[in-house]
């Protein structure tokens, strides 16, 4: 395997990110509209609100199971602080859905972007292999979901710790469970994420059948996501290891999966 083929891919498909208005409007804005917008409209409201308004009774049942686990004195909190810290949680968990729909629109440039570019004949032309093409691909897509997610969640949590804090007289975020989710879980989901849109990408004919397919297959990985949440809120470090564990797996399965779909002889005989 040729690092250095692979790393040329990658820099000439990052180029192209940058001539797409689109694309690069995804990339750009779609993360500070999660770390911005979805905080400013659901938590800053509640935040501002006189706390004699949520009276005396506090969240209690499922969620106080799962935050007693992550807050030391969850019970001791005002209702509006919990709620605070609800709202905060949830809004979290939407911008770790950056993995997810970066690549829905970068990877589908990958390979289908590269048909309607009429550059594909170039690339199978070349004495790359299947898996160097695939793991450039990857890595193409895979490095502005990482980038974005990393610059929307850090953003995020600045933005709560500054609202939050004259709440709860201690910062939030950044705390064990996000650190696991920005830095394991939604790395591995973004290759996941990656590696099934690269394989709708390779089988349709037009980057719009991609955007509008993709769109349902990554529709799993929201709820990935969300199970993901949860399980480590209630559960322990067991669970985590065993979910990475179970992500390395699929994203092992994906990546062969994808390695065979794109055939270099079909696509060849397909452009003749």
């Amino acid at each position: 395997m040729k690092w250095r083929r692979i790393w040329a891919m990658v820099k000439k498909d990052i180029r192209e990110f940058v001539k797409s208005k689109y694309v690069l409007s995804v990339i750009i804005l779609m993360p500070l509209f999660f770390a911005i917008l979805f905080p400013i409209t659901s938590v800053l409201p509640i935040a501002k609100l006189d706390p004699a308004e949520f009276g005396d009774e506090s969240i209690g049942g499922f969620v106080e199971t799962m935050f007693n686990k992550v807050i030391d004195n969850w019970e001791t909190l005002h209702p509006q602080v919990q709620t605070l810290v609800l709202l905060s949680y949830a809004m979290f968990i939407a911008v770790l859905l950056l993995p997810i729909i970066i690549p829905a629109v970068t990877a589908s440039e990958t390979v289908v972007g590269e048909k309607e570019r009429k550059t594909m004949e170039a690339i199978l032309a070349s004495p790359m292999s299947e898996s160097e093409i695939v793991i450039g691909k990857i890595i193409s897509s895979f490095l502005p979901s990482v980038i974005g997610t990393l610059v929307a969640s850090i953003a995020y949590m600045i933005f709560i710790d500054i609202l939050l804090y004259p709440h709860l007289g201690f910062i939030l975020f950044p705390d064990l469970l996000s650190m696991v989710f920005v830095f394991i879980i939604s790395p591995l989901v973004s290759i996941i994420s990656v590696e099934l849109m690269i394989m709708v990408s390779t089988r349709v004919t037009s980057v719009r059948d991609a955007y509008q397919i993709g769109s349902l297959v990554v529709l799993p990985l929201i709820g990935l996501i969300v199970f993901e949440m949860l399980g480590l809120l209630l559960n322990s470090v067991a669970t985590l290891l065993g979910s990475i564990a179970v992500l390395i797996i699929i994203i092992i399965g994906l990546f062969k999966i994808a390695t065979s779909i794109f055939d270099r002889e079909r696509a060849i005989v397909k452009m003749v």
